[in-house]
């Protein structure tokens, strides 16, 4: 088996540097590929063969061009061939992402991480043209796509700020920052889905959170406003015209991640600025989506606060912290008890 594995990839080589290789590599996809990756699916990740796979897999991924994809695509009989292909290869990548290699063979990692970013970027090609559609529409396979671009776009691998300034100019360098191009490409495959937004609230508020939270300016300011759309199709669908579930998840989640150490002054700054400026806006939501954005910061303030003095010796600090929390939140239980009193009347 492992010399299967590098006898695929030497071959894919030797035709890379043999001139004109478009017809030799629709060969090795349409015969290879899909075996290569169900291989690799079936393998277990302590297997000292699987890293010969999975570069056999990033190998060809490498070589394809945009008509090999859509050939590719071309050659599944049914729709439902598609569907099964999309879905195992999307499980299959957020499993492989930076699990297989070890963590400092940075550059094997940042290929296949490049590679599997224009893959996603061809998939997502597919899903628009296929299964966007009142009747096509996929609940699975979308729900599967998104949770694989956030579980890219958090990885470890690509958070630059971990890096030496002289390792973060290199990589953007070569490879940009590809955290910006998934981020951005997850902002429009949201307003895409349009009339199927609500099937992914409360959902995907948190994996939102995940991508809003990464301390990129450019990424943060693209992907916030997707907070407010959320309030706004949940507001436009929901019967009672309020957008509870999604500030129920937000505030549960935000806790969460600030707890787990994510989040900074410039977030809360941001965020704030931003849910205004849209609320404020519109028609509807100028009065509670501002008293959300308001309270949003004022949670943020107070729980960056409390994670900065968990390990403060005195505790007459940490009890004031534990206050001010609680205070922030006491607007949310409010409206809680008093949605509760409703439904018992």
């Amino acid at each position: 088996m492992a010399l299967c594995g590098v006898s695929v990839f030497q071959l894919i080589i030797v035709f890379s540097l043999q001139g004109p290789t478009r017809v030799h590599i629709q060969l090795i996809m349409e015969r290879l590929l899909r075996r290569v990756n169900r291989t690799v699916i079936s393998m277990d990740r302590s297997s000292p063969l699987i890293g010969h796979y999975l570069a056999c897999m990033t190998a060809i991924l490498k070589q394809m061009d945009d008509m090999h994809y859509t050939h590719y695509i071309s050659t599944f009989k049914t729709r439902q061939d598609i569907i099964d292909f999309l879905m195992e290869t999307f499980i299959m990548f957020k499993d492989l992402m930076g699990n297989v290699f070890p963590a400092d063979w940075m550059v094997m990692n940042l290929v296949q991480m490049q590679v599997f970013l224009r893959a996603i970027n061809q998939y997502s090609n597919v899903l628009n043209k296929l299964f966007l559609d009142q009747a096509h529409f996929e609940l699975q396979l979308w729900n599967n796509y998104f949770h694989l671009t956030v579980a890219f776009l958090t990885h470890k691998t690509l958070q630059l700020e971990s890096f030496s300034q002289e390792k973060r100019n290199k990589i953007l360098n070569k490879y940009g920052d590809m955290r910006k191009t998934m981020g951005f490409r997850i902002r429009d495959m949201w307003y895409n889905i349009g009339p199927h937004k609500m099937k992914f609230i409360p959902s995907m508020v948190g994996p939102i959170l995940e991508v809003t939270l990464v301390p990129e300016p450019e990424l943060r300011k693209d992907t916030i406003p997707i907070f407010f759309d959320m309030m706004q199709c949940e507001h436009n669908f929901s019967a009672a015209r309020t957008f509870e579930m999604f500030e129920n998840e937000l505030i549960t989640k935000l806790d969460q991640e600030v707890e787990g150490g994510r989040g900074d002054e410039q977030y809360k700054v941001l965020l704030e600025k931003i849910l205004l400026e849209h609320c404020r806006r519109h028609r509807y939501l100028s009065q509670s989506g501002e008293e959300l954005a308001l309270l949003l910061s004022s949670l943020l303030e107070n729980l960056l606060a409390y994670r900065t003095i968990t390990l403060d010796e005195s505790p007459e600090h940490r009890m004031s912290c534990t206050v001010n929390v609680l205070v922030s939140f006491k607007p949310v239980a409010h409206a809680h008890w008093m949605r509760v009193k409703g439904m018992l009347k």
